[in-house]
């Protein structure tokens, strides 16, 4: 008889059917409403704990401009390298959250519901650190750390290095401990949602996880390619938080924010988003559409991209379509952005205008908050325009 490892087994039981009854239609059904949302990154944060008005007066003003532009939604980075923005049974508290009394994600749960604004908590599943490779530098109850310097070598290969440190996809614990970190968020606070975004694999190099690859081949006659592999212990994460979010709490909404190419998305990062759409594992799919409409390369034209995503959700009516937009790129240099993004005054109000006017398209959400409320006057004359097809009936 054949062997087959743990890993493939557990990977064709959940793409065989993600929605389970744990998730019924009424969890799934996509939504009739239409939805504005913005992120907010680690670094926007990170300034706001740091200000001297305090994190309360700060974010408080930053979610009443939201309010006043008509923002329903908002991505609050919780975890950007293995870190939490809570107090947390599994992951250091971010240093910038150590001088406050109080849970500040709580307050912002709470801050965001008391405006009639919706909450997903924004999380890194792998990321560690991307300045260096240098693990001194990890405060010392992070897991990479502590896998790294306890007495058991077996759980070094937990942690991996690629101009960076990161957690293995490859490996049960890593994923035993991100789907427990998306647990203790769903029990701990009412959040709307639990949201990842583009970053699975950093690199396509065989070197990087090879002690696992080697382990796992050793397993099996018949074992994945290097590629598909890497797939499957990305669907099995993928699968894992679905399936934990849901038995907490069948309305929290697991979405994830994948780069704007599907291609690019399965060959580079490992991320099968069509698996992911097709097999229920997700609720709402945000692709990064960060393009303008006359991008040099057509094939990444906004319009192009759009009706590329559309078609992949046709598999999997239930999957929510919302459109990640770039605010970020108003006004840049950028040799292939500048001619439409620095001058232009209505890239993001067509862009919205579009989705909006697109019974398929669930809403939009712009990155990031800084971009988005800039007093920048090119910045300022795009919200000028955004708001009207935001609050257009």
């Amino acid at each position: 008889m054949k062997r087959i490892t743990g890993l493939v087994l557990t990977v064709i039981l959940l793409l065989c059917g993600c929605t389970s009854n744990i998730a019924t239609e009424e969890t799934n059904s996509v939504k009739a409403e239409f939805s504005s949302g913005v992120w907010f990154s680690f670094s926007e944060i990170n300034a706001m704990l740091n200000s001297e008005k305090g994190f309360k007066e700060e974010f408080s003003a930053a979610l009443d401009n939201c309010v006043n532009l008509g923002i329903d939604e908002v991505y609050l980075h919780v975890r950007a390298y293995c870190d939490s923005l809570y107090p947390s049974d599994y992951f250091p508290l971010l240093e910038e959250a150590k001088r406050y009394d109080y849970d500040v994600f709580d307050y912002a749960v709470s801050a965001c519901h008391n405006r009639g604004i919706k909450v997903h908590a924004w999380v890194n599943p792998y990321r560690v650190l991307t300045s260096s490779e240098d693990i001194s530098v990890l405060d010392t109850s992070s897991p990479a750390y502590r896998w790294l310097n306890d007495d058991t070598a077996d759980n070094d290969k937990n942690v991996c290095f690629s101009n960076g440190i990161y957690l293995n996809p490859a490996e049960y614990e890593v994923r035993e401990l991100v789907i427990n970190g998306l647990r203790e968020i769903a029990v701990k606070y009412d959040v709307d949602g639990i949201h990842f975004d583009d970053y699975f694999y950093p690199t396509s190099e065989s070197n990087f996880d090879s002690a696992s690859y080697e382990e796992y081949k050793e397993t099996c006659d018949n074992p994945l390619s290097l590629e598909d592999w890497r797939r499957a212990n990305v669907n099995a994460l993928i699968s894992g938080c679905y399936t934990a979010i849901k038995f907490i709490d069948k309305n929290i909404i697991f979405s994830v924010s994948p780069m704007a190419s599907i291609q690019k998305n399965y060959n580079e990062l490992y991320a099968d988003v069509s698996a992911w759409v097709k097999n229920g594992c997700l609720d709402r799919i945000i692709p990064q559409l960060y393009f303008g409409f006359n991008y040099p390369d057509k094939a990444f034209g906004f319009d192009n991209l759009l009706k590329e995503w559309k078609e992949l959700v046709k598999s999997n009516d239930e999957v929510e379509l919302m459109i990640g937009l770039a605010t970020y790129k108003i006004g840049t240099d950028s040799q292939n952005d500048s001619a439409e993004w620095g001058t232009d005054d209505d890239i993001i109000a067509r862009q919205a205008e579009i989705c909006k006017s697109d019974g398929r398209i669930s809403g939009f959400v712009c990155f990031s908050y800084t971009s988005l409320f800039s007093g920048d006057e090119l910045n300022t004359r795009q919200r000028d325009n955004l708001i009207k097809i935001i609050k257009e009936t």
